[in-house]
């Protein structure tokens, strides 16, 4: 009984951060400075771990990169595919660092995500993308991204 109470108000607190975080994770209409595409895959219990890689377009190049993270909040495990816009990227060393943000999702079978980025450079990204899996995702997180040439 205990459990079904704590999962309970796990869901409804989950409903509602995703529900507040939508203007926060919304990409401003300015020219973005580059854009990305990430595959990742997570899996959390309240907090969460991921791994993956994404590709970055800058000045007319493709970049490789890996991403590895760890965050706060969510249930369940995903693979995530995500695109998006990269804004304050002066100069392409900038971007590798560790970024955080806050991200939400949903994933039953398949989903959404959203999240805003931002690294110690002041490089943000702005992600949309699909899910695949069973999870809700919330709440902070913390990704180290590594060019790989």
């Amino acid at each position: 009984m205990k459990i079904n109470f704590i999962n309970s108000a796990f869901a409804s607190i989950t409903f509602l951060f995703i529900s507040g975080c939508a203007s926060m994770t919304t990409a401003p209409s300015t020219p973005p400075s580059a854009t990305v595409s990430i595959r990742e895959w997570s899996a959390a219990y309240y907090a969460s771990a991921a791994a993956g890689k994404g590709t970055l377009n800058y000045n007319g190049r493709r970049h490789h990169f890996t991403i590895s993270g760890v965050g706060a909040g969510g249930a369940g495990g995903q693979k995530v595919s995500a695109t998006g816009k990269v804004y304050n990227l002066n100069k392409l060393s900038d971007f590798s660092g560790t970024y955080r943000g806050v991200s939400r999702g949903l994933t039953l079978i398949e989903g959404k995500m959203h999240a805003k980025l931002t690294n110690g450079n002041g490089v943000v990204m702005y992600l949309a993308g699909e899910t695949e899996g069973l999870a809700s995702s919330m709440g902070a997180q913390a990704f180290e991204v590594r060019l790989t040439h």
